[in-house]
């Protein structure tokens, strides 16, 4: 996998097309809070399909290049990982425009119900990277150490923001989420430690970067749009530097399957 391939290429007009997006809010150009709120979802949208439509190139791409069932498998069980973060995407929309729905401390707990999509999404993510570097020799035992040690790391980062008399729906699901999100930054590190010395075939970095950016970006969302400003969240703000890292993260993720055949296969240039 490099940087020239059209895949990859894809995802990074994505991604910069989402970044312009966020920058532009970010400077006052335009406002998701604004007359222009539904010219921007039609934007984010048209990301959105356009992410799933390289999501699906890609399992295509897998097909030609490999027989094997578990590649196969890899690359619709990303597909259908992205797709389920769409839908929380599209709950993260509001277009109802409600807020206080579980609770008068946390203004955007909308947030809360997208979790239900966006944690299988990332549950599938997750056991896929699992899958991989356990098919390459890390041992159960390491895994289980790494993720005790992140699972601490996630509850530590949510009780730092977690506000007294949020509801306990939004409480436990935030909660849960945030362990769940902190195991997916630490699979990024093990990914590049057990195939380090792959680190020349940047896929492997670029993956690993997007769980760590999954990471930061669902962060950015507890500690400044859930959380944040003592539950009223520091929205659009916090919305906008979401919004381009977490497109950043998926861009990269979609490319999970043509990183476990091309590592099993060698392929380096042949990515057509």
């Amino acid at each position: 996998m490099n940087l020239k391939d059209r895949y990859l290429g894809t995802s990074l007009i994505i991604w910069l097309v989402a970044t312009v997006e966020s920058l532009g809010g970010l400077v006052g150009y335009w406002s998701i809070t604004g007359n222009e709120r539904f010219v921007i979802l039609f934007v984010e949208s048209a990301v959105l399909v356009a992410l799933l439509a390289n999501c699906y190139a890609i399992k295509n791409w897998v097909y030609r290049h490999s027989k094997e069932t578990s590649h196969r498998l890899i690359a619709w069980v990303t597909l259908v990982a992205l797709a389920l973060c769409v839908c929380g995407d599209i709950v993260n929309f509001n277009l109802p425009q409600t807020y206080y729905r579980y609770g008068g401390i946390v203004k955007h707990d909308y947030l809360a119900d997208s979790v239900t999509y966006f944690a299988p999404g990332y549950a599938l993510f997750l056991s896929l990277v699992c899958w991989l570097v356990i098919a390459n020799g890390v041992k159960a035992k390491i895994l289980l150490i790494w993720f005790v040690i992140a699972s601490v790391v996630g509850s530590a980062s949510f009780f730092s923001m977690h506000l007294p008399g949020t509801g306990s729906f939004v409480s436990v699901v935030t909660g849960g989420y945030a362990v769940l999100i902190t195991l997916v930054g630490a699979s990024g590190f093990i990914l590049v430690t057990k195939l380090r010395n792959e680190v020349k075939q940047c896929g492997v970095w670029l993956v690993a970067i997007g769980l760590v950016l999954a990471a930061v970006a669902d962060g950015v969302i507890g500690q400044f749009w859930i959380y944040g400003n003592g539950g009223e969240g520091f929205f659009p703000a916090a919305k906008y530097i979401n919004w381009s890292l977490y497109i950043g993260s998926q861009c990269l993720l979609i490319h999970l399957a043509r990183l476990a055949v091309l590592h099993k296969k060698g392929l380096v240039n042949d990515l057509s």
